[in-house]
């Protein structure tokens, strides 16, 4: 478990550099109690109703997603200089009906997560969780549909014949065949190439159902990474496709959630990894090379969730040279996110901010998304009137009988130069 994984070469001068300014205080702690959040009121993505969680394809502009009312999965396109959707309702191409019926979250079903796209060379696919079954959809009658679009524009869908699997998290670099990881029936996680299903692998250290943990692909890399229990406590760590080696990446006490590595550009485009420790911290983490050429992940920088409050979800990702983060908070004493935040690592200038009005106290706010445009960088979210939300249901907001619709935000990015 001890073994590091391989990284790109680093030219020596990088690492000596990140060394320096680690002794300079590197570390940036960003705090945000003053900044006013926006005036509202929310400002609608789509006027479809039934829209949640898309997922954004940037190098074809294109966008997925499931209709919650009938789980209908569909791909529409956007507009870079504007982020409106086109269609409007983005109902552009019909991948498959009805995925999933009944049960308490029709249209979503049990994995409350509905399509992703899984990134490669030469294609890319549509990955989504579809029922073996009439009625309520249960781990036990799930499969994963895979949908890839040919030159012409067609879509062509397919099921993946191992039975009981479901939540597929695709990968997000195209430095070679597409890839997923996905879970069984029992919580046993797995990844594979999309195309090979002799490939799969079983995870090691994860064996929980549900959502979540996760496991996510890294940047560049056939790389996932998670969560792990070691000696008691949720570390984050690493395992390599290539090589079938875990690698613990943090070694810190506190509670390790939402597992990311990415390409930061601080670090020369270098493996960072972020992730959301002991819930009211989002920490940074940068990769150092030893003298013995062993990789160690020391800490670069952290955003205190503001307001007593606690961090809920995270997203990071590269703009303009700069690492940045979506996360959703939940306030002190709350149950269930409320806004969305922006935050940046950058030590000369930390960005801790909030992107969406505060709204009525009932109204949850989540699963947001980053959209790059010419302008610079929207938000898509959901909003949801957590008062519809039935007792006993397995999440406090995510209801569909509450759910208000699809927004978005200017995240106050410039464009691109």
């Amino acid at each position: 478990m001890s073994s590091p994984f391989k990284f790109p070469p680093r030219p020596l001068c990088w690492f000596k550099g990140f060394l320096i300014l680690s002794l300079l205080g590197f570390i940036a702690s960003a705090s945000a109690q003053t900044v006013p959040a926006p005036s509202g009121p929310d400002v609608r993505a789509t006027s479809n109703m039934t829209m949640l969680d898309p997922e954004f394809n940037y190098r074809t502009r294109q966008f997925v997603w499931v209709d919650v009312g009938n789980g209908n999965i569909w791909v529409g396109s956007y507009d870079r200089a504007t982020g409106n959707f086109i269609p409007e309702d983005g109902r552009g191409s019909l991948i498959e009906a009805a995925v999933s019926v009944g049960g308490l979250y029709p249209g979503l079903g049990f994995t409350l997560n509905g399509p992703e796209w899984a990134r490669g060379t030469p294609t890319d696919y549509v990955v989504y969780t579809r029922d073996n079954a009439v009625g309520d959809p249960t781990a036990r009658n799930s499969l994963i549909g895979l949908a890839s679009q040919n030159t012409a524009g067609t879509w062509t869908r397919q099921t993946i014949v191992t039975a009981r699997r479901n939540g597929p998290i695709g990968s997000i670099s195209r430095n070679s065949n597409a890839k997923i990881s996905y879970q069984d029936n029992l919580g046993t996680h797995y990844v594979r190439t999309v195309t090979d299903s002799q490939s799969e692998t079983a995870l090691p250290g994860l064996t929980a159902t549900g959502l979540t943990p996760v496991a996510r692909f890294a940047d560049n890399a056939n790389i996932v990474a998670y969560q792990v229990n070691l000696n008691g406590v949720q570390q984050a760590v690493a395992y390599n496709m290539d090589t079938k080696v875990m690698t613990q990446l943090t070694h810190d006490s506190a509670e390790k959630n939402q597992s990311w590595l990415f390409s930061a550009p601080e670090f020369n485009g270098a493996l960072a990894l972020a992730v959301i420790a002991g819930k009211t911290r989002i920490r940074m983490y940068a990769p150092v090379v030893g003298q013995s050429g062993a990789v160690k992940y020391e800490l670069a920088g952290s955003l205190t969730a503001p307001q007593g409050g606690q961090w809920f979800s995270l997203e990071p990702f590269a703009y303009q040279g700069r690492t940045y983060v979506l996360a959703q908070l939940t306030v002190a004493g709350g149950t269930y996110p409320t806004s969305i935040w922006l935050g940046g690592f950058d030590p000369a200038n930390p960005v801790l901010r909030q992107l969406t009005p505060n709204g009525a106290s009932y109204e949850a706010r989540a699963d947001a998304e980053f959209v790059p445009l010419s302008t610079g960088v929207m938000i898509t979210y959901s909003k949801f009137d957590t008062r519809k939300c039935k007792p006993g249901a397995p999440s406090a907001w995510l209801c569909m009988e509450g759910l208000l619709g699809l927004f978005r935000a200017d995240t106050g990015l410039l464009p691109p130069q």
